[in-house]
């Protein structure tokens, strides 16, 4: 995989600086519209976004059938290729930080690691996030019918955040999601605002367990997002399905709509 990395990314070996990467410019495109992206004759990965961008996304695909296509190490199975090349791409990354910045050897393992925990901090909040929302569902009997609906959506489809801490406050930025419907934000918002309800006895006094850590809504939008296939059409902002060809819309394998609406009684 190392070895096909060089050779698509037109490099000699691994010390050589990279040709060319991926511009902000064109990644927030291809994320927002599906234009442009990493092809095998133009193979670019995204530096500045978060390695699991709908650009390197992309790029991984795109390496892996390369890799088997080709024919030149035998005949590995794609997912296989495709799930160390993901691996590789942090080692790559710190690479190209080290290159451009005149970094030290040492703290390309130590880019490597700080990348890794970043993706797992934002990983465990996503399911922290879905937990509290499956648990909203007892606070109020009109929110049971939501139940299932809530426990089969992927991590992926909850909102994502950014690190937006004040001094003395530990804080996170609620981002937008570009191919997620306003209906499907605001429906899921409810739950956040009864979570902390079902945080208290029956006497108000508070449960033991952490405190979930505070969430702001901003208009931060998170280009690099990838799209969620398998869930209710109401669930895809309709303007952002309009950017869609028919080949990528048939890869959404879009569900049946499905009731969103919260009732008067928990809304009040």
């Amino acid at each position: 995989v190392q070895q096909h990395a060089v050779y698509l990314l037109k490099r000699k070996n691994r010390r050589q600086p990279f040709p060319k990467v991926a511009s902000p410019n064109e990644t927030a495109l291809y994320a927002a519209t599906g234009q442009g992206g990493p092809t095998a004759e133009n193979f670019r990965l995204d530096f500045h976004g978060p390695l699991a961008s709908t650009w390197n996304k992309r790029a991984a695909e795109v390496f892996a059938s390369h890799f088997f296509d080709c024919g030149w190490y035998g005949s590995p199975k794609k997912d296989n290729i495709k799930r160390v090349f993901e691996t590789h791409m942090r080692t790559l990354r710190a690479q190209h930080a080290r290159l451009n910045a005149d970094t030290p050897p040492d703290d390309e393992q130590t880019q490597i690691k700080c990348d890794e925990e970043k993706e797992k901090a934002r990983a465990q909040r996503c399911r922290s996030l879905q937990h509290r929302r499956a648990n909203a569902c007892s606070a109020h009997v009109d929110l049971a019918r939501f139940n299932t609906l809530l426990e089969t959506l992927p991590l992926d489809a909850m909102s994502g955040d950014e690190t937006d801490h004040q001094p003395g406050q530990k804080q996170y930025a609620i981002t937008k999601l570009t191919w997620r419907s306003q209906v499907a934000t605001e429906w899921l918002r409810v739950f956040d605002l009864v979570h902390p309800s079902t945080q208290f006895n029956c006497n108000s006094r508070a449960k033991r367990g952490t405190i979930p850590h505070t969430r702001i809504p901003l208009r931060r939008v998170e280009m690099s997002s990838q799209p969620v296939p398998r869930l209710p059409s109401n669930f895809y902002d309709a303007a952002w399905l309009l950017t869609l060809d028919n080949d990528a819309k048939t890869k959404l394998k879009m569900l049946p709509e499905v009731d969103l609406t919260h009732t008067t009684a928990v809304l009040a």
